[in-house]
């Protein structure tokens, strides 16, 4: 706002002739300019320190990331799997936790659930019990009952089926309709898999069982005082010449890092044989990877501390918070030179796999030591990096590896609370809100400056054209007394 005194200004015709308000603004703006380049200064300081802050944040936080790839031992190789011809096995998945070897299985008898036929209905809807509602009693072959309430009006087949499926009960009911005029239906109850899946059902109704225990609807088989149609039992095997059970057929206890599916039984000596071929390739991929994290955190720290280098217009941001890059830098080459909590045979830290810190502190990968040490340790180094666990809880006091070391250190440093990177730009935003705040006040203080200048200046103004209005008119007069005369 210019104010009253510069609309004065308009109406003067007779002033010094000089541009009061531009040499008004011009005086106001010479005692603005070095106080703003100063404030602008440290604002365009603060804000490229955030940007460095946040790129070197990003480079940790890779760098985490490919930690995390060494973290499971299951997802440090994919070793190739193959079975012998007409396998009575299919393979599943396999994981880092496979060795190379060979492994024979011979599959006796495949893990069965209990199945059991209901009477004949000839109808899904026909009433049981004259509309009124019963109980059904689920009792499982450890002794433990499940009472089943069948509402009132829902005392048919299919209100059965609805309400074992509802109960929790440990089987599943289904209503098959057996011929094609729809006039013959059963409900056929079935467990899981495992000789401990097997159950008995009882109703309050006069027929007690519903017919899921009559020899007449095809429940002939007996075991253990339970009648059904088929009883649950587990799958046997021989793993290696060692004879187990399992109570379903997808196996992935026994043969470390490889799941597979029982499908047929073998006869007589017959078995299949389990190649497992080993996998060094993904592992040494991951820690190129990890090399090239690590030595890009190396190159942010030096570019964004150094005041020299003009490669990047973030280029010496923090040459002035030091002690940031120093615990960065501290930080990351504990987490890179630590020694595993969990070190095995010969390798107890990654210089002992051909990952090894150069004299200008960068890291570099030896392939070749790698490839010596994984052909001969491979589970040694799985154990180092990984505990030789898969999804374990980094919360717990278990020992946890090398990478889970090196994951927990590092994230000190990206915490979103206390962590240096927190800290540091929290301190910088609170430094740009007050930058501009003071610059804010400038802008006000220079409008009060100028419009102090104005109001001198138009006071200047109208003391001039006074003297010029009474130079005028004496000269007049004196022209009219023929007292003065034009030069």
């Amino acid at each position: 706002m210019e104010g009253v005194s510069s609309n004065i200004l308009s109406s003067l015709t007779n002033g010094s002739g000089i541009d009061i308000q531009k040499l008004a603004r011009d005086l106001a703006d010479v005692e603005k300019a070095p106080r703003e380049e100063r404030l602008l200064t440290h604002k365009s300081e603060e804000e490229a320190k955030i940007s460095a802050l946040s790129v070197l944040k990003f480079n940790v936080e890779q760098l985490i990331a490919q930690f995390n790839q060494l973290n499971d031992a299951s997802e440090l190789s994919t070793p190739n799997v193959s079975v012998s011809d007409s396998p009575s096995l299919k393979i599943i998945s396999t994981d880092g936790l496979a060795t190379a070897g060979q492994h024979e299985v011979a599959i006796s008898s495949l893990a069965t659930s209990q199945r059991n036929f209901s009477n004949q209905f000839n109808s899904p809807t026909v009433a049981l019990n004259g509309g009124s509602g019963f109980n059904i009693t689920h009792t499982s072959t450890s002794g433990h009952e499940t009472s089943i309430a069948i509402a009132d009006g829902n005392d048919t087949p299919e209100g059965i089926v609805a309400a074992i499926n509802a109960s929790g009960a440990d089987v599943t009911a289904v209503l098959i309709q057996e011929d094609s005029d729809a006039t013959q239906y059963r409900v056929v109850l079935q467990s899981a898999t495992g000789a401990g899946s097997g159950f008995s059902v009882a109703s309050t109704l006069t027929d007690s069982d519903l017919g899921f225990h009559d020899a007449t609807n095809g429940n002939s088989v007996s075991s253990n005082g339970v009648v059904a149609a088929q009883i649950a039992s587990d799958a046997s095997l021989t793993v290696n010449g060692l004879q187990v059970a399992r109570p379903n057929n997808l196996v992935n206890d026994l043969i470390p890092g490889i799941s597979f599916n029982l499908t047929t039984t073998h006869s007589g000596s017959e078995s299949d044989q389990i190649f497992v071929t080993s996998d060094t390739s993904t592992l040494k991929s991951k820690l190129n990877s990890l090399v090239k994290s690590y030595n890009d955190v190396q190159y942010a720290l030096t570019e964004l501390s150094s005041s020299d280098s003009d490669n990047d217009e973030l280029s010496g941001a923090l040459k002035r918070d030091l002690a940031a890059i120093r615990t960065v830098r501290d930080t990351v080459y504990e987490a890179i030179t630590a020694t595993s909590t969990t070190p095995s045979g010969d390798v107890s830290a990654l210089r002992d796999i051909g990952v090894n810190l150069t004299k200008s502190g960068l890291l570099e990968f030896n392939e070749s030591e790698f490839d010596t040490q994984a052909t001969a340790n491979f589970s040694d180094i799985a154990t180092m990096l990984s505990a030789g666990t898969t999804n374990q809880s980094r919360y717990d006091d278990q020992a946890k590896g090398l990478s889970m070391d090196a994951i927990i250190t590092l994230e000190e440093l990206t915490d979103q609370f206390s962590g240096v990177f927190a800290i540091r730009s929290n301190t910088a935003n609170t430094n740009l809100l007050r930058l501009e705040t003071e610059l804010t006040k400038l802008t006000e203080r220079t409008e009060l400056i100028y419009q102090r200048y104005i109001e001198q200046f138009t006071a200047m103004e109208t003391l001039v054209s006074r003297i010029n209005s009474t130079r005028d008119s004496m000269t007049d007069s004196w022209k009219n007394l023929g007292l003065y005369k034009d030069s």
